[in-house]
């Protein structure tokens, strides 16, 4: 029987990257996805791969629908099919205060990296 399979966005730190060992230490074979931090990905990966588990590191931005899609075919093709999305990567074109964004513009964002990884 193969393992389930677990993608998280933005996995290299952080919340992402506890949550990754967590799901390593259930024996998930896991997809660390991250925008920039290849160094922190790849050392989180060696932690993961001495679980004995399958671990892959994938560059993408989420906010990008072209690179989502890579993300998922590289995940099939190392890992097999994605049991678990773990949605946790910020995409957000939104410059400036939280404070000065419109309600309607902070939930656009949200509903956009959400579908683009969903």
């Amino acid at each position: 029987m193969s393992k389930k399979v677990v993608l998280i966005t933005g996995a290299s730190r952080g919340i992402g990257a506890a949550t990754a060992k967590l799901f390593a230490q259930h024996g998930y074979d896991v997809c660390l996805n991250y925008k920039s931090n290849q160094q922190a990905a790849e050392s989180l990966q060696s932690e993961i791969l001495s679980l004995g588990v399958k671990c892959l590191c994938v560059a993408a931005d989420v906010a990008d629908e072209a690179q989502v899609v890579s993300l998922f075919e590289a995940v099939d093709h190392s890992l097999g099919p994605i049991a678990v999305l773990v949605n946790n990567a910020a995409a957000s074109t939104i410059k400036g205060s939280v404070g000065r964004t419109s309600e309607s513009d902070a939930l656009y964002e949200c509903d956009q990296c959400f579908y683009l990884c969903s």
